[in-house]
């Protein structure tokens, strides 16, 4: 099982065990990783279990996310990668990991936005724009695919599918807003790939069911399926993308 490995300069606060899909990382209490420090935005960045890898994605946080000293707003993270976070470091421990030539999905977006910092060296970090990070480009999946309200939800009626990850649930950062007291603030993960679009129950007493039946482990969805949680019933759709448009 990967970890996480919380520092402080070369004091080790905490491991943390990576056991569920999504890790939050902020300064307040509702984070999985709790960073008490001013340098940390309330809620700073997140790390997605994506099948054998993991994702590492930066909540637009005021001092922004770094891996290896070079800024991120999404990116894989490899073994023994060190995150900056306000002034706290995550080493992140994945020893089963994939020699890069094996893992045929990765993808890796990088921002080169200016963020304001408080350090010298945090400056310095912000300076370095030049993509170092090796990356295997994967051909956008035919398919485009959406899912559509039929009952319940929070207001939405359709969500096309467009970003790698699409989170479904009632935290403020969900892309499918779901109610119900049961259900959790990440409760379902669904991943567009080049040969489709699966589905991951993620968290929540309420769970996530296609064609009335519990999503165990990752199951791939086919155009029409019928996904239900808490009160929300959606239908996932999928059609072929038309050559002309971009």
């Amino acid at each position: 099982m990967a970890k996480l490995i919380l520092k402080f300069k070369d004091a080790t606060l905490q491991e943390i065990p990576i056991g569920k899909p999504v890790i939050t990382i902020g300064r307040v209490d509702k984070n999985d990783i709790k960073i008490e420090n001013l340098a940390v935005s309330r809620q700073h960045a997140k790390i997605i279990q994506d099948g054998e890898r993991y994702i590492i994605e930066d909540l637009n946080s005021l001092n922004g996310t770094f891996v290896n000293e070079k800024r991120v707003m999404k990116g894989i993270l490899r073994n023994k990668d060190e995150i900056l976070v306000g002034k706290h470091t995550l080493v992140f421990i994945d020893e089963e990991e994939k020699p890069i030539e094996m893992r045929k999905d990765i993808d890796i977006s990088l921002a080169e936005k200016t963020v304001i910092l408080d350090t010298k060296r945090q400056r310095e970090l912000v300076s370095q724009v030049e993509v170092e990070r090796p990356t295997i480009e994967v051909k956008p999946s035919e398919l485009e695919g959406g899912v559509a309200i039929l009952s319940g939800g929070a207001g939405q009626e359709d969500i096309r599918l467009r970003k790698r990850l699409t989170i479904g649930g009632k935290g403020e950062g969900a892309d499918i807003k779901l109610r119900g007291f049961f259900v959790g603030k990440v409760a379902f993960i669904i991943s567009k790939r080049p040969n489709g679009f699966f589905i991951t129950h993620s968290g929540g007493r309420s769970m996530t069911r296609v064609n009335a039946a519990e999503v165990q482990g990752q199951r791939e969805l086919r155009d029409g399926d019928i996904i239900d949680i808490g009160s929300t019933r959606m239908q996932f759709y999928t059609k072929k993308r038309s050559g002309g448009e971009g």
